[in-house]
């Protein structure tokens, strides 16, 4: 991202938030499901929301770029 500038750097940096965010809501909502450690599972599944409407937010503003 650092030697890109403008609607480059727009488009590279919401792509790369669509990836990171399904890839952290996979993971959550794994642990949630199948976590061994009663703590970890509850938190995954009280922040996997959260992950979900900030994916759900980036998607929208990626479609807003087209």
């Amino acid at each position: 991202l650092g030697k890109l500038s403008g609607t480059g750097f727009d488009k590279a940096y919401v792509k790369a938030m669509i990836d990171g965010h399904k890839k952290t809501l996979g993971l959550m909502q794994d642990e949630a499901k199948n976590g061994k450690d009663a703590d970890l599972k509850a938190f995954a599944a009280k922040i996997t929301p959260t992950v979900q409407m900030h994916l759900d937010a980036i998607n929208k503003i990626h479609d807003s770029m087209k």
